[in-house]
Order: C-alpha cells, then structure tokens, then sequence
C-alpha cells in the first residue's frame, strides 16, 4: 500500500477551518469605539501634513535615504502609532487601504528620484488624512460647500445629487416609497448606466464602489424604517463621496478650476485593469478544470470544455446589447443575473471540489473509469464540469463589457489606447492560463486533485461573497454593515453579516463534504491505493 504524504488528507479541513475562523472571529468581535476630543484628529493630520512635507523637503535636498526613514517614521509612528489608522479603518476600510498605498507609492517615488511622482504623492496623502480627520472629528465636508467638476462626471454627480435631495425630502414627508424610487433612479439610472459605476471602479477602486453601494442600500432601508434623520446623515455624506469621485474621475483640481481626463496612461491602465480584474475570476475556473482534463486524460472531452466558455462569451454578449439598448432591462436585473449566476457557479464549484477529492486517489481513479462512458467520463460528470466553466465565464462576461462602454465614450481620439490595454490584459490571463497548465503537468495526480478542489473551493466562497452583494444591489436580500472591516473585492470579502456568513455556511458545507467522502473512501478501501494500481490507475499526464 503506498501511504499517503504526512498530513495531506487533513490539509482541507485545516484549511477549511483556518478559512472558517478568519470569517467568523470578525463578527464576534465588537466594534471599537475610539472617543476622542474634539479635534484630535485634525491635529494627528496636521503633523502628518508637516512631517510629509519635511519628508519631501529632505528629498528634494538630495538626501534621498533620510526622506525615506522620514516616511516610514511618519507612517508607523504618527500615523499608525497615534491610533489614526484605527480609528480610519473603524468609519472607512477603502481610505485605509488608499492610505497604505500612497505611503507605498511615496517611497517607491523617492526610491526612483522622481521629484514630480513624490510631490504629487504627498498632496494627495495630506489631501486624504485632512478629509478623514475633518470626518472622524465630525466636521466633515457638506456637499454644498464643495466644488463640482463642470466635466462629464460632475454632471452626472450633480443629477445623483438632485435625485438623492429630492427622495430624502420625499421620505421626510411621509412618502418612503416615493423615496426609495428616486434613490433608485439615482443608482440604476445614473451610478450605473453612465458607466460612473464602472469607471470609479476602474480609475478608484473596487473598495470605494462597494461602499457607495452599500451606502444607496442603507439610505433605502432607513427610508423604510422612517428614520429619517439617519437618511439626511447619509445622503449627506453619500454626495460628499460622489463629488469626490467625480472631481477625480474628471480630473478637476478645485484650487485652479482646471480640469483634465487624465491623460492616455489612465485611458490606458483603465482598459487593463478591467480586463484583469474582471477576467482573472474566470480564468483561473477555465484554467483550473482544463489543468484537471488535460491531466486525468481527458483530451479529447475537454473540447466540451472549451464549447461551454464560447457559447458564455457569446450569451455574453447578448445580454450586454440587451443591458445597452434595453434600458428597463438593465438596473437591478444586471444585478439579479450577477448573482444568480455566481450563486449557480458557487454549487457546481462545491459538486465538482467534492467530486475531485473523492476521486482523488487512484485505485478511486480507476474504479471510477470502467463505469464512465466510452469517452473516459460519466456524461453527468463532463456536463458538471462544462456548466461550471459556463456559469463562471457568463458571470464576467457581459459585466466586462459594459465596463468597456464608458471608457471607449470617454476616450475620444484614443480609443487605440484603450485597445492597447484590453490586448495586454489578455495577454496576462493568457499567461496566467498557461503558467496553471505548465505547473499542473508537474504534480503526481492526487496531490493535484487535492490542490486543485482546495482552489475550486475558495473560489466558491469568493462567489458567494461577490453573489450575495449583487443581489443585495438588487434589493434582494438585505445589507447589514460591520464596522471596522475592510472591503477586498477581489476576494469577494465585504464588511456585511450577510455576506461573511453566507461564506461561512458554504465554508461548513465544503469542510463537511470533505470528511463524509473521507470516511467514504476509507469505508470502500479506496484510499490510498496499491502501488501496482499506481501506474494502472494513473492516466495519462
């Protein structure tokens, strides 16, 4: 009998539990309340603001190791040490997350003696700790003292704007429901169907987008509860944040009234990072099943494989001119599709996870292939795996190309830049596709199994983070917010109980599976196999 490697079989409940306590420790864990006098904050990001600027004076003299020590001194020790960060994470997760990436980008800027790069990088870490003091000291800007970009973007925050006053008057009236269509038509109408949605996303951050998202959602619940106080607070400081993001997509500077798109570079890093993000989920579900065809020997099946993701792209592509050109079909049912669709893909990537491991040995393996069809795999099977690759595609597909929409509108004479960075994009999932094949054909069959049905199985839980989201978008399901914790959307982690513990139920399901096939195939004496049956039960690599 070949013995199993030290550990491997409990390497996915380990995992699974790790997974398990990571989401639930945060939702047992209290928010902390950071009182603080009046001001407190205020003052921490005005010796932030000194500190940066003696930091860019010292470059600027040429001492480019003392600017760097500067930076990191005012990073851990005034902006960390002072309880800044914490209290920043505690109201917004997204600015936390900028925050730490402009002291990242500030020293790689110094690092390359780029004077300009550094300058621009310390304005906007001022601009940033100044506005969140000014909002954690509860003297937050009002939309109507701020500036409004007069370009594309501003226009359509300035509609938003005009919406979200007139339901919240609405609501304060005694009408709620009248309310709640005019925050609607805010959101589906202008957030979504202009492309700001996507673009902020793109130019901004995914972490940004999902919480303006949940900030439409909580004004609508605050209607229906008639609490209206809360709805004028939110609505004030939704307008805040749409105002910002429209003076940064429009590229207006407030100062000097000057206002500028940004330039090819941001034309450009904008059709990548969609492409990326938006592709990256997909493919890796593509290149993960393929790896497994290619490996167990199912060469010839895996055209189905392939014949499933056309057939995605092109219903893809359906639904995006329906989305387009079919306004009433847009708005929260884009939503509904999303997540229904990521919800199908969280099922099938649980089945197919479970399926693997069960088959994951190889005296399992052979006994499996006698009683497939005569094409190596059980019809019911290959129709498993052909509907996760589909369900997968289909749910970035039409989403990827409505993203495109805004950034070709707003390109103008550029739009090859935009090409430039749809093409390199793919180029890096092409990539990504290749490096999972190459490394796949290295590993002996069963350890493949197991890693690739771990793989199969996190990407379950990030769909039903990402799932829940949609469909709380379209008002669906509810949306309650946990305060403290950050958004990583690429994860499909969102700071919400629904949608941490809809992960964890799919986490106890997938680690329960496991154990019923474990006891399983030690039951039948599956696992782990005769060595005689090693070379019989493996096909071929």
């Amino acid at each position: 009998m070949v013995d199993r490697p030290a550990g491997l079989h409990r390497l996915p409940v380990a995992i699974g539990v790790i997974l398990l306590l990571a989401v639930l420790l945060p939702l047992s864990r209290p928010a902390t309340a950071v009182a603080e006098p009046a001001g407190q904050w205020t003052t921490v990001a005005q010796q932030i603001s000194d500190e940066l600027d003696a930091a860019a004076a010292t470059f600027h003299d040429g001492d480019q190791d003392g600017a760097k020590n500067q930076v990191r001194d005012t990073r851990y020790k005034t902006y960390v040490g002072s309880g800044f960060e914490e209290a920043l994470g505690a109201k917004s997760g997204a600015d936390v997350k900028d925050a730490d990436m402009d002291f990242a980008l500030l020293i790689q800027a110094i690092k390359d003696n780029n004077g300009t790069e550094v300058d621009s990088r310390v304005d906007e870490l001022k601009r940033l700790v100044t506005d969140a003091a000014q909002t954690l000291d509860g003297n937050s800007q009002r939309a109507e003292d701020m500036p409004i970009s007069p370009g594309k973007w501003g226009q359509v925050a300035s509609t938003m704007i005009d919406l979200l006053n007139q339901g919240r008057d609405a609501s304060a009236a005694g009408d709620p429901d009248r309310g709640k269509e005019l925050v609607n038509e805010a959101y589906y109408g202008n957030y979504e169907t202009t492309g700001f949605e996507k673009v902020t996303m793109s130019r901004v951050s995914g972490a940004r987008v999902s919480t303006i998202e949940l900030e439409f959602a909580n004004i609508k619940r605050d209607m229906t509860d008639q609490d209206n106080d809360s709805v004028a607070t939110r609505v004030a400081e939704l307008e805040v944040m749409l105002i910002q993001d429209a003076n940064t997509l429009d590229g207006y500077d407030p100062s000097t009234g000057a206002t500028s798109e940004g330039g090819g570079l941001t034309l450009f890093l904008s059709a990548f990072l969609v492409i990326l993000r938006e592709g990256l989920e997909a493919i890796l579900v593509v290149a993960a099943v393929m790896a497994f065809m290619i490996k167990a020997g199912l060469r010839r099946e895996s055209r189905a494989i392939w014949a499933g993701v056309a057939l995605a792209v092109l219903i893809s592509g359906a639904l995006a001119l329906l989305f387009h050109f079919v306004t009433a079909a847009a708005g929260s049912n884009q939503e509904l599709l999303e997540g229904v669709t990521a919800l199908v893909a969280v099922a099938m990537l649980i089945w197919v996870s479970n399926w693997m491991i069960e088959n994951s040995d190889h005296a399992s393996w052979k006994k499996y292939l006698p009683g497939s069809t005569e094409n190596g795999i059980s019809r019911a099977s290959l129709f498993s795996l052909v509907l996760v690759t589909f369900v997968a595609v289909l749910r970035e597909g039409a989403e990827t190309i409505l993203f495109y929409q805004p950034i070709l509108a707003m390109a103008g004479d550029d739009t090859h830049l935009v090409w430039l960075g749809l093409a390199v994009g793919a180029v890096c999932l092409v990539l990504v596709y290749v490096a999972i094949r190459f490394f796949s054909l290295r590993i002996p069959l069963r350890p493949f199994f197991i890693i690739t049905s771990i793989f199969l199985a996190a990407m379950a839980v990030v769909f039903t983070g990402s799932g829940i989201k949609e469909l709380q978008e379209a008002d669906v399901l509810p949306s309650t917010a946990i305060d403290g914790l950050p958004t990583i959307d690429l994860l499909g982690i969102y700071p919400r109980v629904e949608n941490l513990t809809g992960q964890a139920v799919v986490l106890v399901i997938i680690v329960a599976l496991y154990v019923i096939g474990s006891r399983r195939q030690r039951r039948r004496g599956g696992a782990p196999g005769d060595r005689g049956e090693r070379t019989a039960g493996q096909t071929t690599e």
